[in-house]
């Protein structure tokens, strides 16, 4: 694990939040897939629900009915578990 004092290393690569470190290329390519699946359902979701997706790219989803609201509380969750799975493995 690396501390704030050390050097930063001069990479094009995407670095590990967690630990520092640069992500491997699977890392990177399994984080995608997970943001691409969670995207399609969340597009889903908002379609079943009849809201609109967010405007931007920092805005939260909002929708309409309280069950999709804890789905969206649920299928945040479980990217972020999923997001830091990903990253656990070289």
């Amino acid at each position: 694990m690396r501390n704030p004092s050390d050097p930063v290393l001069a990479s094009n690569n995407p670095v590990n939040s967690l630990t520092g470190l640069p992500m491997s290329d699977r890392q990177v390519k399994h984080l995608d897939a997970i943001t691409a699946a969670g995207d399609g359902l969340y597009t889903a979701m908002h379609e079943a629900d009849g809201s609109n997706p967010p405007d931007g790219p920092f805005q939260e989803h909002h929708f309409q009915s309280r069950r999709m609201n804890i789905a969206a509380t649920h299928l945040e969750t479980l990217l972020m578990f999923a997001r830091k799975a990903a990253l656990e493995v070289a």
